[in-house]
């Protein structure tokens, strides 16, 4: 269990996006301060790259936020140090953001063929997230695949129930 006031700290990136606080997380390299890249020119918020640091707030949500040292800035191994604000505007970046979900990068991870995928957890300060992997050689954009899954989530998703009623009202009326 962790204590409010302890910080924990990850490896990743913790992004706003439609306002859910986001930690993409995956090996070096993979592509999470790209895809960070690509999230801010769509106009959501970066808090932290590379690490984010966590705590348990006063009412008891974990809140991420970033090392004094790297705040604003994003490293991109193709293009360097990037201010944020500088390039994607004062709106670009703030300072905090309660953690909502996880997104885990990886290359050809092992998905199952499912109707709904196979939810892993993340664990931060004690608390379980959801957590998505995400393929990085799908040719669908990471970013579209993302902001799809949290809308997903912001619906409350009912698709594999409805086709499976589908299914069962086509099966019976096909036994008739």
């Amino acid at each position: 269990m962790t204590i409010q006031g302890l910080i924990e700290n990850h490896h990743g990136v913790l992004m706003t996006i439609s306002g859910q606080g986001v930690l993409i997380i995956g090996k070096a390299g993979i592509g999470k301060s790209s895809l960070a890249i690509e999230l801010l020119h769509h106009g959501h918020q970066l808090i932290a790259d590379d690490v984010v640091d966590f705590e348990i707030n006063a009412q008891g949500h974990v809140v991420g936020h970033c090392p004094d040292m790297l705040s604003e800035l994003l490293h991109s191994r193709e293009l360097g140090i990037i201010s944020v604000p500088d390039i994607f505007g004062l709106n670009a970046w703030t300072s905090q953001s309660r953690l909502d979900f996880v997104i885990c990068l990886e290359a050809n991870p092992e998905l199952s063929v499912a109707l709904t995928p196979d939810l892993s957890h993340y664990t931060v300060c004690g608390k379980a997230f959801p957590c998505l992997v995400l393929d990085i050689h799908n040719p669908s954009s990471l970013h579209h695949r993302l902001t799809t899954w949290l809308a997903m989530q912001e619906k409350n998703n009912h698709s594999e129930t409805t086709l499976r009623q589908r299914q069962r009202h086509q099966m019976a009326n096909t036994l008739q």
